[in-house]
């Protein structure tokens, strides 16, 4: 039984997060780039990984009505750490935590849009969905 349960909860562990790929247009990192510049739109970047319960969690911000309507006016970058472990250790400066969420401008640069806490900047808990509107809310300020 106790192998049972294991089992089970490694499989849903290793399955990817559900991030409403119906609604929300998710790109990785260089396709991303490129389109914000193309298009002049900022950027949501949010490192990842399929472990981690934390992401499997956002299932419930992306798809919730007020958040799908804000990242289809971004684009939409995710980064799974243990696919591209090089680029998570590019925006590491305080941690390779996950989930950590990043905002560039359009030509790439990183906005320096951070919370509150001083431990784990750039993590937000999966029940904010507060946190989540405000930036990106603060991503398309300025951004017409």
């Amino acid at each position: 039984m106790l192998l049972l349960c294991c089992t089970v909860s490694w499989a849903v562990a290793a399955t990817p997060p559900d991030w409403n790929e119906q609604q929300i247009e998710w790109h990785e990192y260089q396709d991303g780039l490129a389109r914000a510049e193309a298009s002049g739109k900022p950027v949501m970047l949010i490192f990842y990984a399929d472990w981690c319960p934390t992401c499997h969690a956002y299932r419930d911000v992306f798809n919730r009505p007020q958040i799908v309507a804000l990242a289809q006016q971004l684009v939409m970058i995710r980064v799974n750490v243990d696919q591209f472990p090089e680029l998570s250790e590019q925006y590491g400066d305080d941690g390779s935590y996950v989930p950590r969420t990043f905002v560039l401008d359009s030509s790439g640069k990183r906005q320096q849009l951070l919370f509150p806490q001083k431990r784990y900047r750039y993590f937000i808990k999966a029940t904010d969905l507060t946190a989540f509107e405000q930036l990106m809310s603060k991503a398309l300020e300025g951004h017409d």
